[in-house]
């Protein structure tokens, strides 16, 4: 990128937009930023530099304009539209926010590793950070927020940050407040990498779903993670890649026997074989580790390529414990909780939960939807009605989640707006020893 008199017209302030605008025009660019769904309030212009130029209606682009657009924008969109069919430079937010990550040096002195997928990113992510984290200072973002892990602390510097690829350059500024010089740094993103940093991780690319008014698959996207040198993925997805002559391809599998490291997991006990190796470990009780084979696989072999002690994988796994939202059975309140509300949810997973938590000699409440003001891919009301057909008979009551779920109805369903008003509605329900299933969509 030459600073001067380009034009950079910058789509969707909603999900990164406003931080690249900012950036951009640090940089020296001209730059007209597009609130296209015209929902961001004035202040969040604010702290904008005097050289963006904050719009709800652009002016069609010239030929000379470049466009930074998420990979999920409507391909229709106007500005897009005439950009696409006179031939303007077209880059993603994820390339772009690699472009400014780069030439800013900003990870010179840190080790980045980038995680992508359709699930289990977060919990992949969090298990590979504890992992290096007994020999290296580690800043791990995930839709949990900005975590600080050391071998001795592990600290919450920040919750509520999205996983857009921009919201990296806001992770770098919320480490740099608080004095912390990491050495690595894990980052969960959605829809792909930025491809800063030697390697990426791939989770699953299914199951695959249609992005950007369904004019593409988000596999399409999230293969944006082959720009990087090392690629670890899961082996069942390498079918999708084509001509690759540039990244190492590393694979872990829970079953095929042809990947580079094998995972399999009996009852409380989880068995990793790689290059002729094996790290066998004692799991805790009180979550369902199959819900995790795909993380436990990826975080080791992320973690063995990254250099880490088979011990410490060893005693990362051991004593783990489940994520919040992630297939934890806890106690709440007296009740039996099985809390599976998470970024991450989807329709498998929830009737895994329903699955662990009914219980024959007791109330069962099912807490189920989304709270779709805070996820992109939300929890279609398609996959509820097939769980209720599938479930009901064994649920005293049913809380729906979300606007969406409005036109769900039969008896004993109750409809509340979010998470924590399903879960007061679900106490009022229940007694001592019954057991709640909380399974919304949404970040925690």
């Amino acid at each position: 990128m030459t600073a001067g008199q380009r034009h950079f017209i910058v789509l969707d302030l909603n999900h990164g937009g406003l931080l690249i605008s900012s950036k951009l025009a640090g940089h020296g660019y001209r730059v007209t930023a597009v609130d296209v769904y015209g929902t961001l309030p004035k202040e969040k212009f604010s702290g904008l530099p005097a050289e963006v130029e904050v719009v709800s209606k652009p002016p069609l682009p010239d030929k000379n304009a470049i466009i930074i657009t998420p990979v999920h924008l409507d391909p229709t969109y106007p500005v897009l539209a005439k950009a696409i069919s006179q031939g303007n430079i077209i880059y993603s937010h994820h390339y772009i926010t690699g472009q400014i990550l780069r030439e800013e040096g900003i990870f010179s002195q840190a080790k980045v590793i980038e995680i992508t997928g359709v699930k289990a990113k977060t919990s992949t992510a969090t298990l590979l950070a504890r992992i290096l984290s007994f020999k290296d200072k580690v800043i791990l973002h995930t839709t949990r927020g900005i975590e600080y892990l050391s071998e001795n602390q592990h600290i919450m510097l920040h919750k509520g940050l999205s996983i857009t690829p921009a919201s990296i350059l806001e992770v770098v500024n919320i480490v740099k407040e608080q004095e912390i010089e990491p050495s690595v740094y894990v980052l969960e993103e959605s829809l792909g990498t930025t491809g800063t940093g030697e390697m990426g991780i791939l989770t699953t690319l299914t199951p695959d779903y249609r992005i950007a008014s369904d004019s593409k698959w988000a596999s399409e996207a999230k293969l944006q993670i082959m720009q990087h040198s090392v690629v670890i993925m899961n082996h069942q997805d390498t079918r999708l890649i084509e001509n690759n002559t540039k990244t190492e391809i590393i694979t872990f599998s829970n079953d095929s026997q042809k990947a580079d490291l094998i995972s399999r997991i009996s009852g409380e006990t989880i068995s990793i074989v790689s290059d002729g190796k094996t790290i066998d470990c004692k799991l805790q009780p009180g979550y369902n580790p199959e819900e995790y084979a795909i993380s436990f696989a990826a975080s080791t072999c992320a973690g063995l390529r990254a250099g880490a002690d088979p011990h410490d994988i060893k005693r990362t796994f051991e004593g783990f414990s489940g994520l919040e939202g992630r297939m934890r059975q806890v106690e709440f309140q007296q009740r039996r909780l099985i809390d599976n509300s998470s970024s991450g949810l989807g329709i498998d997973s929830a009737r895994s939960a329903i699955e662990m938590g009914l219980n024959r000699s007791a109330k069962n409440v099912l807490i189920i939807g989304e709270h779709a003001a805070q996820v992109c891919e939300g929890f279609p009301p398609e996959n509820v009605q097939i769980l209720l057909s599938e479930y009901k008979p064994f649920l005293d009551h049913v809380i729906l989640i979300g606007k969406r779920m409005e036109n769900l109805s039969s008896q004993n369903i109750i409809h509340r707006k979010n998470l924590q008003e399903g879960l007061e509605c679900a106490l009022s329900l229940t007694d001592s020893g019954d057991t709640i299933i909380s399974c919304v969509k949404c970040f925690r």
